[in-house]
């Protein structure tokens, strides 16, 4: 299979696994919406005219053209106005109006209990907090399977092969002579394919740990147990110390295998939630990105491998990844990894608390929850709903500003594609 059909699949498995993580984040908001009773007239993955679409009960399912996010459609997204405060006597009243009235062509009688906002705060913030959840449980699971199942490329504590003299520590083609120093490694006895048990009676699992357990403490003799064979063999090993390069220091003469090693899910979980971290500070500096990448693309540059990308990038990088060398598995794990980091961003982007994004709904509810608790507490009158829909000026703006955002990314990575 030629490099160029390697990047057509790859390309179009992570078009695949993209129209899948949109589809989950919209079930996500789907079910609990269901669940309370709030009745949802369309599901779709794309945006555009439809290229399949089927009804199921009373939400219509459907498939469109321009795959570049999703959505779902719930019925009275908005409260109405409040009497003696018309939509026409605001600034921006039209927009506002228009927005609650968007998608009361779906109104029948009797849905008048089965609006979004005639629900609880809380069942609110569960509803749009389940698509953003979704995507956080998807890539955590990716990562996980990635880190847990596929493992990483590390040294372990198998030898490849020993080092006999100082001079090939700073150069690999030199010859040992009758007066070259032995290193450590060859004194002691060390053969290609032992494998490193335990350090002064201290188990390692790492080339790393078994360097560093030994060097730390130069001049003094280290027991070391490793398997050779069907045997454990205990060797004393007596670090040195010599000019390595351009700097004096420890050295033991031995060159480890890579393999690969699988983490706990301990680990691989507790590296996705950093990675979530991470994504949010990210997030904080994509105007920044932008930046950085359209004056990259404008003045000839080649862009940073960490600078922000469109949907076109992800594609790219996929198509570079599985067009690249390596084994089957290690295509797979950069995927997984790819698709993982892909759904932590989706989490993080959602949970930004600015409409028209979900973390601006999931604000809304807190504000109103918060704001009719307290006037409880204080034994006012329930203000009712928190009208949300005022923000629907800035969400509009916001909506622009993302949009213009996203078409510059995807036309920087026409002209000017991330390469590793």
């Amino acid at each position: 299979m030629n490099e160029i059909l390697l990047y057509i699949v790859g390309v179009l498995v992570m078009v695949f696994g993209l129209a899948v993580s949109i589809g989950l984040h919209e079930f996500g908001h789907l079910i609990p919406a269901k669940i309370f009773g709030v009745r949802v007239p369309q599901w779709a993955i794309g945006f555009g005219p439809k290229l399949f679409a089927k009804k199921i009960g009373e939400t219509e399912y459907s498939f469109r053209l321009i795959p570049l996010g999703g959505f779902i459609t719930m019925i009275g997204m908005f409260p109405p106005a409040k009497a003696g405060k018309p939509d026409s006597n605001r600034r921006f009243g039209k927009v506002i109006a228009a927005s609650r009235e968007a998608h009361s062509e779906h109104m029948v009688p009797g849905d008048e209990n089965r609006t979004l906002y005639s629900k609880p705060a809380w069942q609110r913030i569960i509803i749009m907090l389940g698509g953003p959840t979704v995507n956080l449980l998807l890539g955590l699971i990716l990562i996980t399977t990635a880190l847990s199942g596929i493992g990483v490329w590390s040294q372990g504590t198998r030898v490849e092969a020993v080092i006999n003299c100082q001079e090939q520590m700073a150069d690999s083609k030199a010859v040992c002579t009758a007066d070259s120093v032995k290193t450590p490694a060859a004194l002691a006895g060390l053969r290609s394919g032992d494998v490193v048990l335990s350090v002064d009676g201290k188990s390692v699992e790492l080339a790393e740990q078994l360097i560093s357990a030994i060097t730390t403490k130069p001049f003094v003799s280290h027991s070391v147990v490793v398997k050779r064979g069907m045997e454990s063999v205990t060797l004393n090993i007596f670090p040195a110390e010599g000019l390595i390069g351009t700097e004096v220091r420890p050295y033991v003469g031995l060159q480890m295998e890579f393999a690969r090693k699988q983490l706990s899910m301990g680990e691989s979980i507790g590296f996705g939630f950093e990675s979530a971290a991470q994504t949010f500070g990210f997030i904080g500096q994509f105007p920044q990105q932008v930046y950085s990448a359209v004056y990259a693309t404008v003045t000839g540059q080649p862009r940073a491998t960490d600078s922000a990308i469109s949907v076109v990038g992800i594609g790219q990088v996929a198509g570079q990844v599985a067009s690249s060398g390596g084994d089957i598995m290690d295509k797979l794990f950069s995927t997984l990894m790819l698709l993982g980091s892909l759904n932590l961003a989706l989490f993080a982007f959602n949970m930004i608390p600015i409409p028209p994004l979900d973390g601006g709904h999931v604000a809304g509810g807190i504000y109103e929850y918060l704001k009719r608790g307290t006037y409880r507490l204080l034994g006012k009158k329930d203000p009712g709903p928190v009208d949300t829909a005022l923000m629907a000026p800035i969400s509009q703006i916001m909506f622009m500003v993302l949009l213009l955002a996203g078409l510059l990314m995807i036309i920087t990575d026409f002209i000017n594609p991330i390469t590793f």
